[in-house]
């Protein structure tokens, strides 16, 4: 066998992945086959407690850290670190063909500092934005002319995009807090094209041609946000995320220049209501409008603007200083980037359980949280699957 590596990027072997999946591939694999047009799929950026309430990570009460609240952690008194685990066991559908993928990511890590003379905290975090990790193969037969030649073609891509951020959040009053974070967008993606010939029966021998390249990605992200309890049984939260033009910069030996893409604004809002001292209800919702947004082939993003998710939270048990919470929710994700012509949707029912180790006054300061999602995505003709573990620590005091 002989090999030639060809470090140049071609552009156009990566454009013909959509059609080589929507072709039926002989093999494929990936967290997701969503990330085939554009970015990638979004992931969750949130933590086991919000995954199983089936919140989009605003207007939980309680003790919170979170990417998507610049006021999350406002209640800690003590130092606090949040780390969350999320294994996930999916499988696809396109066309005839089948498949399954599992993968591993670490959704969220978060800080809170509290300054309690200035009755504010420091808040950082490092979170998931978009995956993008798949492959595909496909096995075809080529005339050239003196016979037909055995190919196989082989679409690979391995990256993803991170926002690492650190903000103030401020009390203001009894019933106010507003927060503000600054961060920065960081990843990268390797794209592999691989074509294998067998020409034995030409009376040649076999031939392997390889082409790739990589990115590293970088932006500017700034988020506002405002929350209040109105009511003692009452909590409500909102935040504006802004994003700059986020830039993929082309390793030495990659073919081509930056590429630069807009993220559009991004509202959200969420509330909490206590029914009874053991019953909570929350409503989270998010408004995103990709259909605008720059730097993507026609087609590739989304029109859907709304994602939306609720939940209940009941304490099963109730100690003086621990409780046992159970979780369930359901989430409507709007995905922002096609497979194909249809636009992506992805619906989630999560179940979770909790344990606060070191609660006083309904404040936590130590946790475990374990969260079960059993989630759908789907954009004609690719329909996917999965169950996702979501598992969360809090460690308080460090």
């Amino acid at each position: 066998m002989s090999a030639r590596p060809v470090r140049r990027f071609a552009p156009v072997c990566f454009a013909a992945a959509l059609v080589a999946g929507q072709a039926a591939p002989g093999a494929a694999g990936a967290q997701s086959l969503l990330g085939v047009r554009g970015l990638g799929v979004a992931g969750g950026t949130t933590d086991a407690r919000t995954t199983a309430l089936g919140n989009l990570g605003i207007g939980l009460a309680g003790t919170e850290i979170s990417a998507a609240d610049p006021t999350a952690g406002k209640d800690l008194g003590v130092p606090t670190i949040s780390l969350t685990m999320q294994p996930v066991w999916g499988e696809f559908e396109l066309e005839d063909e089948r498949g399954e993928a599992t993968a591993t990511r670490f959704p969220l890590i978060g800080v809170v500092f509290p300054v309690l003379r200035a009755r504010g905290a420091v808040t950082a975090a490092i979170s998931g934005r978009l995956d993008q990790r798949w492959s595909a193969e496909v096995p075809r037969d080529v005339d050239l002319g003196a016979g037909g030649v055995q190919v196989s073609d082989r679409f690979e891509a391995d990256g993803g995009i991170s926002v690492v951020r650190a903000g103030w959040v401020q009390r203001i009053g009894g019933r106010w807090a507003a927060g503000v974070s600054v961060g920065t967008y960081l990843g990268r993606l390797s794209q592999t094209f691989e074509r294998s010939l067998d020409t034995l029966t030409l009376g040649g021998g076999a031939q392997r041609f390889v082409q790739g390249g990589e990115w590293r990605y970088g932006g500017t992200v700034l988020a506002v946000g405002a929350s209040a309890a109105p009511h003692r049984l009452v909590h409500v939260a909102g935040a504006v995320e802004w994003s700059g033009t986020l830039t993929a910069s082309p390793k030495e030996g990659t073919g081509g220049g930056p590429r630069a893409y807009s993220i559009p604004l991004r509202v959200s809002a969420g509330a909490t209501g206590r029914l009874t001292p053991r019953l909570a209800f929350n409503a989270s919702a998010a408004f995103q409008d990709w259909s605008a947004a720059a730097g993507f082939a026609p087609g590739t993003t989304t029109t859907r603007k709304l994602s939306y998710g609720a939940g209940v939270e009941a304490t099963l048990a109730q100690g003086e200083r621990r409780s046992v919470p159970l979780r369930a929710g359901y989430r409507r994700l709007a995905q922002p980037f096609r497979f194909g012509d249809a636009d992506p949707v992805e619906t989630a029912w999560s179940l979770g359980l909790g344990l606060n180790l070191v609660e006083t006054a309904g404040q936590r300061a130590g946790w475990i949280d374990v969260g079960v999602e059993r989630g759908r995505r789907a954009s004609a003709p690719l329909v996917e699957k999965y169950w996702r573990a979501t598992v969360s620590l809090g460690i308080s005091q460090f």
